[in-house]
């Protein structure tokens, strides 16, 4: 299909601008698409069905949907049919459950081991299994399990999994490699090859040719887009990211971190700073926080880091606006909040700057953030909202909203690496205009002591028609891994559901509409202009 995502009916326009990645994401896609059908969105349907399986190859549900679209491909008609069969979910799956919510890798492979042992031919494991060997970047049994589904006579199958292992290894070349020796009868389907081709490349052809083969999908044009203008810049000489500004506060915040708190302030002294000025909140901390501290000031000098130190722990609310208010802040240009628990690259304020030169009158700019253990789960990317029905968000003590979640349903190829507007960026890296950071009042006391005063402070800026901007490029490594603490019953997912309840009932339904309208016009506009300038590219 090539009708433009604005001419899309909602809901369907308003999820596919999200995003092309995660299987799930895609196949509630193809869902509304089909839904829609009358209103001329005939083909759609099907292409994201495709799609929707070719990321999630092992998927049964997947598979039968994606089967008979496929005749025209014979072989690849025959490997979703054979994972419709072979893929399903047998009845004694308690035991992987309870092994996986441990997350003790050497465990959960162990027991999917003999059960691959066990059930010979059982797609199901296979399936699990790849998943958590690429989620924890175990290549070699990434490898293993590749190989047994060549052994398992689904060389198809094989070769999709084994690009996906090279890809989430950093190994375009490797992927490529793989992909070109698959020895199939008939020609496969563009939309098995392109997007893994592409991202294996990285280059803007080969970015345009997924585009050529998912032209619904945003993210192809994102990349080839970005693509053309990291060439451009080269080839007339131009840095490929901007120097950063004299006039910059870097702001922390800590409790009780002292050594999460020192890998962090290490990171920073081996970055480019220019002449920022750093100051650090030790928030009431009782562990060796003050020492490593004062330990960096005598390192930095007392003129480049400044201390704040708390008899108490005030939140982070309260803890970022204290950061806002010293003078330190006030006199800088730019504001950049970091957690306390971070890995950067050299190059990290450089692109943010970047990120603010492209878009100077966004309200916020922010960055990736992946897992620092295992760096290809995405804990962070371009967010948006997504408004729950208007009566259903009228209701009392509703939700109001959900949040995209394509960064969470794959892992990091690449895909992520664009920079454009969109709803919400992670406080974990984010810059400001310290002028428009003040105007908005301060981070709310209410989400104390912490966890979405970010977001709360982001729905704010777009109700002020200011957008937040996400610079992909800038991959942040964070230190404490998604959910570690947020499952139910552990130390944050309390906190965590009371504070969510507070941002939903704090605005209106309404509210929140017009807020995801704006981040959405706004990544709407910003697609249409890349496709004009992709189009009038050589």
């Amino acid at each position: 299909m090539s009708t433009p995502l604005e001419n899309l009916p909602e809901p369907l326009r308003s999820l596919l601008l999200c995003g092309g990645e995660g299987a799930a994401h895609l196949a509630r896609c193809s869902r509304l698409a089909a839904e829609a059908g009358e209103a001329g969105q005939d083909g759609l349907a099907e292409a994201l069905a495709v799609a929707a399986w070719s990321q999630s190859p092992l998927d049964a549900a997947l598979a039968l949907q994606a089967a008979p679209l496929l005749t025209g491909w014979p072989q690849a008609a025959r490997a979703a049919m054979h994972v419709a069969r072979f893929a399903r979910q047998p009845g004694d799956a308690v035991e992987y459950a309870r092994l996986a919510a441990s997350r003790d890798h050497g465990r959960i492979k162990e027991y999917l081991d003999s059960r691959l042992q066990a059930e010979q031919g059982n797609l199901f494991w296979v399936r699990l299994a790849m998943s958590h060997a690429l989620a924890d970047m175990d290549q070699d049994w990434a490898e293993a399990l590749a190989a047994l589904l060549a052994a398992w006579g689904q060389p198809l199958l094989a070769a999709l999994a084994g690009a996906d292992a090279a890809l989430t290894a950093g190994e375009g070349g490797r992927a490529l490699e793989i992909l070109s020796l698959v020895e199939l009868p008939d020609v496969l389907p563009d939309v098995l090859m392109a997007r893994r081709a592409a991202l294996a490349l990285g280059s803007a052809e080969g970015f345009r040719r997924w585009l050529e083969a998912e032209p619904w999908n945003p993210t192809p044009l994102l990349l080839a887009s970005e693509a053309l203008r990291q060439t451009s810049g080269q080839t007339s000489g131009q840095a490929p990211t901007a120097s950063p500004p004299e006039s910059v506060a870097v702001l922390l915040y800590t409790f009780n971190k002292a050594r999460d708190i020192d890998a962090t302030l290490d990171s920073l002294a081996a970055s480019d700073l220019g002449q920022a000025r750093l100051a650090v909140l030790d928030n009431g901390s009782t562990d060796d926080t003050a020492q490593v501290l004062e330990g960096w000031r005598g390192r930095l000098g007392p003129q480049r880091l400044e201390i704040v130190s708390l008899p108490v722990n005030v939140g982070a609310p309260a803890a970022r606006n204290w950061l806002a208010a010293l003078p330190l802040t006030r006199g800088a240009d730019f504001a950049v909040y970091l957690d306390d628990d971070v890995e950067l690259p050299r190059d990290w304020l450089g692109l943010l700057v970047e990120a603010e030169r492209l878009y100077p009158d966004a309200g916020v700019w922010g960055a990736r953030v992946v897992d620092h253990a295992a760096p290809v789960r995405i804990q962070s990317a371009d967010t948006f909202l997504l408004p729950e029905p208007e009566e259903q968000a009228k209701a009392p003590g509703a939700r109001r909203f959900a949040l995209s979640d394509c960064h969470h349903q794959t892992l990091d190829m690449g895909q992520f690496g664009y920079v454009r507007p969109c709803a919400t960026v992670t406080g974990c890296c984010h810059m400001f205009r310290t002028g428009r950071l003040l105007a908005q009042g301060g981070f709310d006391l209410r989400y104390s002591p912490t966890q979405y005063d970010d977001l709360d402070h982001d729905v704010r800026l777009l109700l002020a028609g200011l957008t937040p901007v996400y610079q992909g490029r800038l991959r942040v490594r964070h230190f404490k891994s998604t959910g570690s603490q947020g499952g139910e019953g552990q130390a944050q997912w309390g906190l965590g559901w009371a504070n969510q309840y507070k941002l939903h009932q704090k605005f209106e339904a309404a509210d929140f509409r017009r807020a995801a309208a704006t981040a959405q016009q706004a990544a709407l506009e910003d697609l249409r202009a890349r496709r004009e300038a992709l189009e009038q590219a050589p």
